[in-house]
């Protein structure tokens, strides 16, 4: 745990919680019959998971891609680091980072390839959002029994779960991100902002959306508020401004999305967010957010 938590710190300026070491432990358990059950659910490690492989710290990426586009797709929030796959529709699981100073306050989830908005789990760990799915297939089945890989994978869970809840108690979400005031965002639940961090008018998402698409003269106005408000020391207007349109993601608009995002995150001293923005904007057309190159495979 300590060499990838190093990494985690080194790549992306983030405190890694140690309920990713049981997340790791968890699936280097798996026999075969348990390993068929987590397949079953579809789901699997993914991100940043790969450092905990064998020999994960020494994979090279491909032309030398930052590591952080790994797994980030096109409408993926700086504040979203992604541990797991999903099974469709790009679905995949992140640890949420209001702060980079703090342990992520949420894990949240994302279908990239349907509406690729962002929003929380209930479990506070992705073990714990992995366990609360198997526990529905068992509890709520579908037209089919589970099979009896469902219910092996389930009780590996269970094995797990007192560690998962020690881990969880040595880095735990700060509350005051829990409690804090949040704005959402088009395409996220919205990042949570500090007192005095200032707010916005247009609160209605679907105002909002009508606007950035159909009211140039009036969102010009909106982005020019916000410059001068987060110079003032209020960034709430830049943050979900720049979140809207980097969700939104329209061609013209890249820009500004950019602008807006970094010196939010800068004058909220988020300054990995800021950084984080930059790569993804700077390769937010690649072909794949698979950058890794596999262990047998050589550059070129």
């Amino acid at each position: 745990f300590p060499a990838v938590a190093a990494r985690m710190q080194e790549v992306y300026g983030l405190r890694l919680p140690r309920s990713l070491a049981i997340f790791a432990a968890f699936w280097r358990s798996l026999d075969p019959l348990e390993a068929r059950g987590a397949e079953r659910l579809g789901r699997s490690p993914g991100g940043i998971m790969i450092w905990f492989e064998d020999g994960g710290l020494d994979r090279r990426t491909r032309d030398g891609l930052d590591p952080r586009l790994e797994c980030r797709f096109r409408c993926d929030p700086p504040e979203l680091v992604t541990v797991m796959w999903g099974d469709s529709d790009g679905l995949h699981y992140g640890l949420w980072y209001d702060d980079p100073a703090d342990p992520p306050t949420y894990v949240a989830h994302n279908y990239a390839r349907d509406s690729a908005e962002t929003w929380p789990d209930r479990e506070p760990t992705p073990l714990g959002v992995l366990a609360a799915q198997a526990r529905a297939r068992i509890d709520e089945p579908d037209d089919e029994a589970p099979p009896l890989s469902v219910y092996a994978v389930r009780e590996a869970l269970e094995w797990f779960a007192d560690a998962d809840a020690e881990a969880l108690a040595a880095d735990p979400p700060a509350q005051r991100w829990l409690d804090a005031p949040r704005i959402p965002t088009l395409g996220t639940f919205g990042p949570a902002l500090p007192e005095g961090a200032g707010t916005i008018r247009v609160g209605d998402s679907y105002a909002r959306i009508k606007a950035w698409r159909e009211q140039p003269a009036r969102v010009e106005k909106w982005i020019a508020s916000a410059r001068r408000e987060c110079a003032e020391g209020k960034p709430a207007a830049a943050l979900t401004f720049g979140l809207d349109l980097h969700w939104l993601d329209a061609d013209g608009r890249r820009e500004e999305a950019l602008e807006l995002l970094v010196m939010a995150y800068e004058a909220l001293g988020r300054h990995a967010h800021a950084e984080t923005a930059k790569v993804h904007h700077a390769h937010r057309d690649l072909a794949s957010v698979g950058v890794f190159l596999r262990a047998d495979e050589a550059e070129g």
